[in-house]
């Protein structure tokens, strides 16, 4: 799976992505600054599925209707960045065989998934 992660993800997140074969991108090595909506245009560009802890994002795509090949948005709360990667891993079969086309967010207690609007 095709994979960019927003600058708030962890080193450790993008780490273990890797560990299970994605080809994953982190914004903050290619630039830093990147606003949101073009962070989800070059995605869409790239096929690749958004991986953020910013909620700003589900504005951007149910709101303002910009297109995206797919959103995780990560709501862990646990104080360390070990409990929160704990918690991630739990829960991410469940997310990647449906992360295409779809807006999921990760809580510490489940996941929910809803379908992007698509273009009319």
């Amino acid at each position: 799976m095709k994979l960019l992660a927003d600058a708030h993800i962890s080193r450790a997140m993008i780490a273990f992505m890797e560990s299970l074969g994605h080809d994953i991108v982190h914004v903050a090595a290619i630039a830093p600054r990147m606003s949101d909506s073009t962070i989800l245009s070059l995605a869409a560009s790239e096929e690749r599925i958004v991986l953020t802890a910013d909620k700003d994002f589900g504005e951007l795509c149910f709101l303002r209707l910009i297109p995206s090949a797919g959103v995780v948005l990560l709501r862990l709360s646990g104080p360390s960045e070990k409990e929160r990667l704990e918690t991630f891993k739990r829960f991410w079969p469940l997310v990647e065989p449906n992360a295409a086309g779809k807006f999921h967010v990760i809580t510490d207690k489940h996941v929910r998934r809803s379908q992007l609007p698509t273009a009319e």
